[in-house]
């Protein structure tokens, strides 16, 4: 599902050095236009085809940049020949380098720009999409009161960067702009870069770094399991890698097998922080240190976090937390954050609909309260996983297919809201590959998505999967003698369909389907995972 996406490989040893890579390859095509546009005099935007003004930046903006405060050295590591002044002295025409706090107020209501929200902090935005994280650059060029202008900002140092990068790479005849990536409205014409790979941050070519440079239209790519940093390459199985600033690398778990091996080793201490764990559950290397939720590593070498041996536990479950409508998240979920987090237990499962429509506002005030006390792993709903909220998602939480192993299961999550809640061959083998896994390993698998294979309300199949994916799966699930975790349906079910038991927790705050004496309640579930595959299973009512 990447669509619409230019990549260009970018090697970073002292200074950058431009590979071929899908954005790169053949020099623009489009003709030099005879007479440059004076910026002082506007932009004659009838003179270029979409993505044109950009691709001729230098020719109609020159190489005098106006630099917010500390930007400086980030202009000069791409234009070392470039007239430099200060953003103070920027009269509203020619070319802006500018940093988040200063770029904002120019880029206000514009197609392309930047927000600051309260949980993410600085987010750019393309023509109805945002996009999170330090990484995204912006660029802007238009026609303003005083001439033509090209602002170049982004979320942050690194997003800054990124933008200067690409134009570099643009002007040297090594990228070429992707049309399809361009927002062109009127006197306006913009585009936002992402970087992977700029792992201090600074928007700085560096040595031992590798980074790759993305212009993004609708969904945006993330490289999850794998960074450059110093020369080393760090590879993590078992979770993603959400961020990396410096020699501090953030990885989100995915499981209770967390594992970071370092290729090349040259020596360099990092610290790693494994966040989303349970320490009472795991085994930690030696000087590891357990912060709440939080395993912190400093290391020059490969490691593992491992599960301790374990059995008669509890996991507790939930789903369908999104409002009614809007972006207030429901007083009866934190209620059940409460209860849950009073709760014993090794982890936590959401079944997905954690807000209305995914937009970024909404996501911004769940995560303002998304606090817990064990980790929480997250199955995709059809409310969230939809427009800008896709890669908010993937953002937050990294993959939408993963397994774990724990205590003599196996937890399968995978993504079913697509193509009217069903599942692709490839993922029906993949679900089958990790049910033998289980097998193998003398485990009972579990399965959580988001809607159930079956609706049990009387009369009911509008919420079910579609019914031949629905077929395969409930197939698979009597094969391998899977139990099932679903929401979607707002109500609470346990039952055996098809000789498959499974739940139904869809009473996270979400108006419900039906009575309450017909599982209409708000609810969390606690699972008793005895020894031998054995499930007990008991709901729990919250007011």
């Amino acid at each position: 599902m990447r669509r619409n996406l230019g990549l260009v490989l970018i090697l970073l040893v002292g200074l950058s050095v431009l590979a071929g890579g899908c954005i790169s390859g053949n020099p623009p095509t489009s003709t030099t236009p005879s007479t440059s546009t004076s910026p002082s005099g506007g932009i004659d935007f009838g003179k270029y085809p979409p993505g044109g003004v950009i691709e001729h930046w230098s020719e109609i903006f020159g190489k005098t940049f106006y630099v917010s405060p500390g930007y400086e050295e980030i202009v000069k590591a791409y234009f070392p020949d470039a007239v430099i002044k200060p953003s103070s002295e920027y009269g509203g025409s020619g070319i802006a380098v500018l940093s988040p706090a200063e770029g904002r107020p120019k880029l206000r209501g514009k197609p392309v720009h930047i927000t600051k929200l309260d949980y993410f902090g600085y987010v750019a935005y393309r023509y109805g999409m945002h996009f999170p994280g330090p990484w995204e650059g912006v660029i802007a060029a238009f026609d303003s009161d005083n001439g033509g202008t090209l602002v170049i900002t982004g979320t942050s140092r690194a997003g800054v960067g990124a933008a200067l990068n690409f134009l570099k790479g643009v002007e040297d005849g090594k990228l070429a702009v992707d049309k399809n990536a361009v927002v062109r409205k009127g006197n306006f014409e913009g585009l936002l870069v992402k970087e992977i790979g700029d792992v201090d941050m600074n928007g700085v070519p560096d040595g031992g770094e590798l980074v790759k440079l993305y212009q993004l239209s609708f969904e945006e790519p993330f490289q999850y399991y794998w960074r450059v940093i110093g020369g080393e390459n760090v590879t993590v199985s078992g979770g993603f890698i959400r961020l990396v600033n410096g020699t501090t690398v953030y990885i989100r778990a995915l499981g209770f097998n967390v594992s970071v091996d370092v290729k090349n080793p040259a020596g360099l201490e990092l610290t790693y922080v494994v966040e989303n764990v349970n320490p009472a559950f795991l085994n930690l290397p030696e000087g590891a240190r357990a912060n709440g939720t939080e395993v912190i590593v400093k290391t020059s070498n490969s490691f593992s976090l491992t599960p301790k041996p374990v059995q008669d536990y509890y996991v507790l479950a939930f789903g369908d937390h999104r409002p009614p409508s809007g972006d207030e998240v429901p007083e009866v979920f934190l209620r059940i954050v409460s209860g849950i987090n009073n709760e014993s237990g090794a982890f936590v499962i959401d079944g997905g609909d954690l807000v209305y429509s995914g937009t970024i506002w909404q996501w911004d005030n769940l995560m303002k309260v998304w606090k817990w006390n064990k980790p929480i792993f997250v199955a995709p709903g059809n409310h969230e996983y939809q427009g800008e909220g896709i890669s908010v998602y993937h953002y937050l939480f990294g993959p939408t297919e993963y397994a774990f192993s724990f205590g003599g299961y196996r937890y399968i999550f995978d993504n079913n809201i697509m193509g009217d809640y069903g599942l692709s061959e490839g993922q029906l083998e993949w679900i089958r590959e990790q049910m033998e896994i289980a097998k193998e390993r003398g485990e009972r698998p579990v399965v959580v998505m988001h809607a159930p294979p079956y609706d049990p309300r009387p009369g009911g199949d509008d919420h079910a999967m579609e019914p031949e994916s629905a077929e395969k799966l409930l197939e698979l699930m009597r094969t391998y003698g899977a139990f099932g975790i679903f929401s979607h349906i707002h109500i609470y079910w346990d039952g055996t369909y098809e000789g498959v038991h499974f739940i139904i927790t869809g009473g996270g705050g979400a108006p419900l389907y039906a009575p309450e004496d017909e599982g209409g309640f708000y609810h969390y579930v606690v699972l008793d995972m005895k020894a031998g595959g054995d499930i007990g299973v008991r709901p729990v009512k919250v007011s």
